[in-house]
């Protein structure tokens, strides 16, 4: 008896260019997770695949097994398909409903020899939440981290996952640097200047020397949006200079090349400062510098070039700060893959109210997306669009799509949401 009709399978997570070492003609064995009316969750050498059922004899024949044999008829760059084999099998009671089922975390763990804890549970729910294989490797590595970080749960156990899904480094201290709740960039910008302005004048000559020099060059990263656009460049590229690179990796590169001189200012003469004003028993401004510092290094990290590069989308961030009030800012997300740039730019033009800039450049061809819920906002965008591709024409760009979307743009992420990796279809033939 075959299968009756195709089942669409969605793997849950499947790396990039792997085919889960499959070839034309091979026999495969799917072990068969848990079954009910419209899907069944099976999977293929360790990595857990859902399968859209079309038929209730379908759901009736898979329910009879713990596993099933295929054999792959066709393989290509979007889909695999499979065809099911199977030998007459007698007669069996009735199996349970799918909803008295083991969850699929627990039957992975079972399918690895992993024994059935609290912990091991937790980690594979998450791992399965940001489309990881449920291995022992892995999950030794999520564990170890996570019980020298102290006490920890299903929040701290799912940033973990994150972290390894995104490509980054899972350490007691990385979580930790990832756990805190920074500031963004703009805010922590004018909350600086702000501290730094207020210092007393009783102190050293040499040390509000060195807060004034500071100063200026805090200052002179916040971005006017009302000077012309050669003036807006130039911060713009200040900014990215001074904000974009980490302390850690100046200190790298002079090591590399001693002979060319550690800048004199930037973010390690804010380092310097911070320690200036807590040798001199200002731990008011020195908190407000380590703060500082603190929130950059947050985004710093996210920031990190994963080694080797994870198979979805990899992001670099960093934010501004707007001449406005207090809680003007704007962050610029970079994607730069091997074909393609996408650059999104999110502006807060007023408290609660964010436009939204979205470019995809692939060759010469651009596409552009901007999202805002001010219609004066989108009206303006409409009007400006002309002059964009007349621009862009000049570069040897062609704008081939546009789209104004009303609403508010969804908020920049700083790791990988959950369930956000694309999925592949593999067909299973009857």
């Amino acid at each position: 008896m075959a299968l009756p009709g195709p089942i669409s399978v969605a793997p849950a997570r499947i790396p990039e260019n792997q085919e889960f070492g499959l070839r034309p003609f091979q026999r495969v064995t799917a072990q068969v997770l848990s079954v009910n009316a419209t899907t069944a969750v099976l999977s293929i050498d360790g990595f857990p695949v859902v399968a859209q059922l079309t038929s209730a004899d379908q759901a009736k024949a898979l329910l009879a097994r713990n596993s099933a044999q295929f054999i792959v008829t066709r393989l290509s760059d979007t889909a695999i398909t499979l065809r099911f084999v199977r030998d007459d099998l007698p007669q069996a009671a009735s199996p349970p409903p799918a909803s008295a089922a083991p969850e699929l975390a627990a039957q992975l763990l079972k399918q690895n020899n992993l024994p059935l804890t609290a912990n091991n549970l937790l980690l594979a729910r998450a791992t399965l939440n940001h489309q990881l294989p449920v291995t022992p490797g892995l999950l030794n590595e999520l564990l170890g981290a996570l019980t020298q970080s102290g006490t920890w749960g299903a929040a701290q156990a799912d940033l973990a996952a994150a972290l390894k899904a995104a490509g980054l480094p899972v350490t007691p201290h990385s979580l930790a640097l990832a756990a805190q709740q920074a500031a963004q960039t703009g805010q922590a910008l004018g909350n600086l200047i702000s501290a730094l302005q207020s210092a007393g004048q009783g102190l050293p000559p040499d040390l509000l020397k060195k807060i004034n020099d500071n100063l200026q060059m805090l200052e002179a990263l916040v971005i006017d949006l009302g000077e012309n656009p050669a003036q807006v460049a130039e911060k713009l590229k200040a900014a990215v200079s001074t904000l974009g690179r980490s302390p850690e990796n100046l200190l790298m590169q002079h090591s590399r090349q001693p002979e060319k001189p550690i800048p004199e200012s930037g973010l390690l003469a804010l380092i310097g400062l911070g320690q200036e004003l807590e040798q001199a028993g200002q731990p008011h401004l020195s908190g407000a510098v380590e703060k500082f510092l603190a929130d950059l290094r947050h985004q710093h990290f996210l920031n990190i070039h994963p080694e080797p590069a994870p198979s979805r989308e990899k992001w670099s961030e960093i934010g501004f700060r707007l001449q406005g009030d207090e809680s003007s800012g704007a962050r610029l997300r970079i994607s730069h893959e091997s074909s393609a740039i996408r650059l999104i730019l999110q502006v807060d033009t007023h408290p609660g109210e964010t436009v939204e800039v979205d470019l995809a450049l692939a060759g010469k061809a651009l596409r552009a997306q901007v999202t805002a819920a001010d219609p004066l906002w989108r009206a303006q965008a409409e009007t400006e669009l002309p002059s964009l591709e007349t621009a862009l024409a000049e570069l040897g760009f062609t704008l081939n799509e546009t789209q104004i979307i009303p609403g508010a743009p969804q908020p920049l992420k700083p790791l990988p949401a959950a369930g956000s990796a694309p999925l592949r279809t593999i067909n299973i033939e009857a």
